[in-house]
């Protein structure tokens, strides 16, 4: 028996046509028994780490973005008590500065009065020493004019007498200046 040959076509069933038919029908139930679900499974996985990843970015950056305005709240708030505390410490340099420069001009009164009464002390003395000597000249006078020498009392009357009419005249003259 002679089998006569046919041209074999694509389509043309056969014995490999149906082994091959068969071997892909176990390859896909196969793949689809074991392996493909465990594919979709990793992909979902994979999906679901990705969307997680990109909530927890989404969050983070709304975290970010409430710190930074929370950082420029705070910067701002710093920068007010700096101005204040400049404010009042230039208010509390003037008020300083007031306070010394009064107490400066108060010192410097007490020292000009303090002056002003050592002065007249002085003035006084002077007078004081101007009179006894100028009782001392008038007793050498008058002793030279008498020849004779007068009583402690008559020598205190004339002092006296002379240095009041002396002293009337220069006093009054001085104020008027």
């Amino acid at each position: 028996m002679v089998i006569a040959s046919q041209p074999a076509g694509l389509l043309t069933p056969n014995g490999t046509f149906f082994a091959e038919l068969i071997a892909f029908i176990l390859m896909i139930l196969v793949l689809g028994r074991w392996v493909y679900p465990r594919i979709i499974k990793a992909a979902t996985e994979r999906e679901g780490k990705i969307e997680a990843g990109l909530r927890a970015a989404q969050e983070a950056e709304d975290r970010l973005s409430k710190v930074q305005t929370q950082v420029e709240q705070t910067l701002e708030e710093a920068r007010a008590q700096a101005r204040d505390i400049l404010g009042r410490s230039h208010g509390e340099a003037t008020a300083e500065g007031a306070e010394v420069l009064a107490k400066a001009r108060a010192d410097a009164e007490a020292l000009i009065e303090r002056a002003r009464n050592e002065i007249g002390g002085e003035r006084d003395r002077a007078i004081q020493d101007l009179r006894s000597e100028v009782s001392s000249l008038v007793i050498a006078a008058t002793q030279r004019l008498l020849g004779e020498t007068i009583d402690a009392k008559a020598h205190q009357r004339l002092i006296d007498e002379a240095l009041t009419k002396v002293g009337d005249k220069p006093a009054s003259k001085a104020e008027q200046n």
